[in-house]
């Protein structure tokens, strides 16, 4: 059948040419990707991690390990913003490629459609924990992030991997309280940040803080002679209830003022009966906040430490903040993203839906009439942050809730 018809084969049918256009658009790419040594033999079992940015349906992160030429296929949408891969295998130095569209210039990704990379020999640290009794302390979680050498150019491909050892690949202390790692480059250069956590002590808030604390060195760490020592910290507890008393289950509680860029989950829900228990914390002054849906935000600054009451909370009900969103014709703009940026001086009150951080329920978008309404927000004033495609952004914006409609104009 002649395509000038409109018409062709497709699949077995005849089928109209936008269909065709439609499904052809939509068949995924493949990027092949080889992982050998230095030395230019393949490793089998090497495993690659892909990172998509799309706005297509597809799944974003996919896992992917390589056959005994060390060779896999990664699955592409066909438009995407950002592919990350990470390329790791026992024993070996881990790799991280990155590409990225020139925002600025509007240029898509030119990917390749094959990548290789090429493992260094993995060197080994390794070290131990005690608690404050010199005892070893075993089920300890240690992560380890390369500090030193980092790449200066990090458009480069491939670069280092700085995640050496991070979440569900950080290792675990055994009945001696021993560690150890492989996978780190080798080197006098080289410089990591060790971090520990465990629910019964005082956990690592930052990379290296009690490595850094304790003067750990990195020929330590290489000769296997490494200690560190985990404290019992302070346990902080309460309850959260509502105006007439009664418990207000899966609120959000806070400890710190930064949740989202803070290392380490800082926030607990609570339970049936409105309470919460932070895990131990050292002693000193910090801010605890509430978030639970329908309900003000509330915070109280305590002075952790081992004679410390409950820090109890009473909800009160909430204000409702309206901000409309509209161009300098008056026109309506929807769906205007609106984050939080600050409040009461610090950023235990978000609104990010990300991992790093549990989700508040807190309203991140204006609707389709260009409306932002959040109804049960403090009645002190929250800075935020206005974001929409096309439009200039607008941050450090305070409002009040209660104040009636507030209008807001975004320029092109």
């Amino acid at each position: 059948m002649s395509r000038d018809s409109g018409y062709q084969w497709f699949g077995g049918k005849i089928v109209r040419d936008s269909e065709v256009a439609a499904k052809e658009q939509k068949k995924p790419r493949w990027m092949q990707i080889q992982v050998l040594s230095t030395d230019g033999n393949p490793i089998p079992g090497a495993e690659i991690h892909a990172g998509v940015w799309t706005e297509e349906p597809f799944q974003h992160n996919r896992d992917y390990r390589c056959d005994e030429q060390g060779q896999t296929t990664v699955e592409l949408p066909q438009t995407l913003s950002i592919l990350r891969l990470w390329a790791n295998k026992t024993n070996f130095v881990g790799l991280f490629a990155n590409w990225s569209e020139d925002q600025d210039n509007k240029r898509p990704i030119l990917l390749p459609a094959e990548f290789i990379f090429r493992l260094d020999a993995g060197t080994f640290i390794s070290g131990y924990v005690f608690d404050d009794d010199g005892k070893p302390i075993a089920g300890v979680k240690v992560e380890v992030d390369l500090v030193l050498p980092r790449d200066a150019d990090e458009t480069q491909r491939p670069s280092l991997d700085n995640w050496l050892a991070y979440g569900t690949d950080a290792r675990t202390t055994d009945e001696r309280g021993w560690w150890i790692l492989d996978n780190v480059p080798a080197g006098d250069n080289v410089e990591v940040a060790v971090r520990l956590s465990h629910p019964d002590y005082h956990s690592d808030y930052e990379w290296g803080g009690l490595q850094k604390e304790q003067k750990v060195t990195m020929k330590s760490l290489r000769d296997g002679t490494a200690k560190i020592v985990m404290h019992r910290g302070t346990l902080v507890t309460g309850t959260v209830t509502d105006e007439a008393g009664k418990p207000v289950p899966s609120a959000v509680v806070v400890w710190g003022d930064d949740p989202y860029f803070q290392v380490g989950s800082q926030e607990v829900r609570t339970d049936g009966d409105g309470r919460y228990r932070f895990p131990p914390l050292p002693d000193g002054p910090m801010n605890v906040t509430v978030v639970a849906h329908g309900w003000a935000p509330e915070m109280k600054k305590v002075e952790i430490g081992p004679k410390m009451s409950p820090v109890d909370f009473q909800l009160k009900a909430g204000k409702t903040l309206r901000i409309r969103f509209v161009d300098k014709a008056g026109a309506a703009i929807p769906e205007v993203f609106v984050g939080i940026r600050q409040w009461r001086g610090g950023k235990s009150l978000y609104n990010h839906k990300h991992p790093n951080v549990i989700d508040t329920t807190i309203p991140r978008q204006a609707d389709a009439s260009g409306l932002f309404e959040w109804t049960w927000a403090p009645d002190d004033p929250v800075t935020y942050d206005f974001y929409r495609k096309d439009y200039q952004s607008l941050t450090d914006q305070s409002f009040t809730a209660g104040d009636g409609e507030h209008q807001v104009t975004l320029l092109p």
